[in-house]
This record gives C-alpha cells, sequence and structure tokens, in this order.
C-alpha cells in the first residue's frame, strides 16, 4: 500500500478514475435533449413545436369512437421534422393532430401503438412511430395530442388513411 501514498501516484489515480467516469458518461447517458418521461406527457411549459420543411397540411375533423374512446382527428401535417420528435424513422413524419376522450364511467385501455395504422395508397400498413396520447383513458379526461407515422417518401395526404384496427378506417381527405 506504500506505493499509492506518493502525490504523483494519487493525482494520477484520480485524474484516471474521473476519466473513466466521463467515458461511461458520454457512452451510455441519454441523447441530449432525451427524457426520463415514459408516459409521452408534454412536460409543463414546453416550448413551441418547430415544423421543419412542411410539406403538406390538411385539416381532417372527423370524430370515431374506437374502444370506448371517442377520437377527434383534428388535422395531419406531412414534415421533414418536428421539433418534439426525438424518433428519427424515415425521411419524413406524417402527424395527425388528435382529441380523446373517454366519456364513460370506468378506465379504460387503449393500446393504440399496435392499433393504429397509417394506410398507404397501395394498401400497406405503416405503424406508428411516436404516440403522445396515455393508453390509459380516465372517465371524462380529455387528452390533446398525436400519432406520428414514419414515411421514406413523401406522398399525398388525400391518399392516405388512418386504420384503428377492429375499428373504423378514417380517410384524410376533406369531404
Amino acid at each position: 500500500m506504500r506505493r499509492f501514498s506518493s502525490p504523483r501516484v494519487r493525482i494520477a489515480l484520480g485524474a484516471g478514475i474521473i476519466l473513466l467516469i466521463t467515458i461511461l458518461a458520454v457512452l451510455y447517458a441519454p441523447p441530449e435533449g432525451e427524457s426520463n418521461n415514459a408516459t409521452g406527457d408534454v412536460p409543463p411549459g414546453a416550448p413551441t413545436v418547430v415544423v421543419t420543411s412542411q410539406l403538406d397540411s390538411i385539416a381532417i375533423n372527423r370524430a370515431i369512437e374506437f374502444q370506448g374512446v371517442n377520437i377527434a382527428i383534428k388535422d395531419a401535417t406531412l414534415a421533414a421534422k418536428f421539433s418534439d420528435d426525438r424518433k428519427h424513422n424515415g425521411n419524413y413524419t406524417l402527424r395527425a393532430a388528435v382529441d380523446a376522450i373517454n366519456k364513460g364511467n370506468s378506465v379504460l385501455g387503449v393500446n393504440y401503438a399496435s392499433l393504429v395504422y397509417l394506410v398507404m395508397p397501395g394498401g400497406e400498413k405503416v405503424p406508428t412511430k411516436l404516440i403522445s396520447i396515455k393508453a390509459d383513458a380516465l372517465p371524462g379526461q380529455l387528452q390533446s395530442g398525436y400519432f406520428d407515422f414514419p414515411l421514406s417518401t413523401p406522398v399525398s395526404l388525400s391518399d392516405l388513411k388512418v386504420n384503428f384496427e377492429g375499428g373504423p378506417v378514417v380517410p384524410l381527405r376533406t369531404a
């Protein structure tokens, strides 16, 4: 133990430990902007979302009932990027803005991630990449949020549909 008593050795050992901690933090820490918010809730005072390279936008204003939850699809926007989107699947993102409310008297659970798809013109189903509303719908509680779908190429929004598996299919085109 005498070899660690030298001030130079202790300084070198301390510097080595700090270097090791720094390397581990760089390798295993979450990326900048990553949140430990697993619920998808928008934190209070969240900044305004910036849309990069918006290609198209369409008002939909259609309401459906799906597994006991009333869902209003308000509009859809196709863009290269949304500033609050941390999942970078695809070259483009289609964001469908939705309001969901459980008008019943008991809590309902809807697994949107496995039940909501975007239907392409050829019939291909594209699963969601990000959903900002909770799967648990409390009675009388309104949730406003969105479904994001990754796209590799731009597509005319009026040719797309949102499919609620086992429920309605909502065309994005205006009536």
